[in-house]
C-alpha cells in the first residue's frame, strides 16, 4: 500500500522548492568564515615571526 499526501494550497514544503536566498547566510557559514580569517592572520604571524628570527640570526652570524 502506498502513502497518500495531501497538500494544502500555500503549504507546500517551501523548504525544498523555494530557492535560498544567496545573500543569507547559516551560521556555520560565517563561522567558517571567520576561523578561515583568524587562521589566515596566524600564519601571517607565525611568517613575520620565523622572517624576524633568520633575519637577527643573519645578522648575528655576520
Amino acid at each position: 500500500m502506498t502513502g497518500v499526501r495531501v497538500l494544502k494550497r500555500g503549504r507546500s514544503n517551501r523548504s525544498k522548492s523555494s530557492p535560498v536566498d544567496p545573500s543569507e547566510k547559516t551560521d556555520r557559514q560565517t563561522n567558517r568564515e571567520i576561523v578561515g580569517t583568524v587562521k589566515s592572520w596566524i600564519a601571517e604571524l607565525d611568517l613575520r615571526r620565523i622572517s624576524r628570527r633568520t633575519e637577527a640570526l643573519r645578522l648575528l652570524k655576520s
